[in-house]
């Protein structure tokens, strides 16, 4: 009697414990699952100055290297951040960009950073956020026989990824516009009424492997692209996330201005990347909840 009363406890208590691991297992899968979700967003910056500050707000860093690229691995409200340090220019901000998406599987992109004015209604502080992104420096030029000079005001938009043959292609004979991402937009325009160092609006961000003082030259691109401002890394950033199919935006803060005179402010940068990060909080936040 006193066996089978002993035989039953041990069956009860064996079962209580396997329901109570099984359990245990089914909301640490739950858990593991929704961490799994959670893809990374990407912040990058070209310089120092641009992509350090923050880093430094992120929490629980881990700092990995690749070539010449940092990547600032970090949480923000226990979501996974990297900010991404990635040299200036086209080239290294399309590689840091390839790069990172291999190895991190964002959910988002941001290239964030300090730009040159081509608006003259904006001024050194006002945020543009990359409603478009377009490269500047793809450019065909017209033909001329040795001795007729140049004249680059006639030359002509190209578009890389019109098709896979020549150059001649006169398909290719426009320009080619990246959209900035429509969650990632609505985010940075429900927080742009906490930066109060200027003005944050929409427009289209031209790069380039070029850095632009002809005021002339300015008013020729501003013309033909519609530009807001010139830097020298989104739209290659924005061709790669378009390749893997990443949501991307570039936000570009305005450091100086030669169409009205606004004059270089490095001040600009630590600005630009205190609303990015408030951006980067609502995007989490609508991630969150859904």
């Amino acid at each position: 009697m006193k066996n089978k009363m002993f035989k039953k406890i041990v069956s009860v208590t064996a079962i209580s414990t396997m329901l109570l691991v099984a359990g245990c297992n089914s909301t640490d899968l739950k858990e593991t699952k929704a961490k799994s979700a959670e893809r990374t967003i990407i912040i990058q910056g070209p310089m120092p100055i641009e992509a350090e500050y923050f880093a430094d707000k992120l929490e629980k860093v881990k700092i990995e290297k690749s070539g010449n690229f940092v990547f600032y691995k970090g949480t923000l409200n226990d979501y996974p951040v990297i900010v991404t340090k990635t040299g200036k220019g086209m080239e290294n901000a399309a590689a840091a960009t390839a790069l990172a998406i291999e190895k991190y599987d964002p959910i988002a992109i941001i290239n964030q950073g300090t730009s040159g004015g081509h608006d003259p209604n904006l001024n050194v502080f006002d945020i543009v956020l990359g409603e478009r992104t377009t490269n500047i420096g793809s450019l065909k030029t017209e033909n001329m026989d040795e001795g007729q000079g140049t004249d680059p005001t006639t030359w002509i938009p190209m578009d890389l990824m019109a098709s896979e043959g020549s150059g001649s292609d006169a398909s290719a004979n426009k320009v080619r516009y990246y959209e900035g991402d429509k969650e990632l937009l609505a985010a940075a325009n429900a927080v742009k009424d906490t930066y109060t160092k200027g003005k944050v609006v929409e427009g289209t961000i031209g790069s380039a492997d070029f850095w632009n003082s002809e005021v002339d030259r300015i008013k020729w691109i501003h013309e033909v692209y519609g530009t807001s401002v010139e830097e020298m890394e989104g739209a290659s950033v924005a061709q790669i996330a378009d390749a893997y199919d990443v949501a991307f935006l570039g936000i570009r803060i305005l450091s100086n201005n030669k169409t009205n005179g606004g004059t270089y402010d490095p001040g600009t940068a630590e600005a630009n990347q205190k609303y990015v990060y408030e951006v980067v909080k609502e995007y989490i936040s609508m991630k969150k909840s859904k």
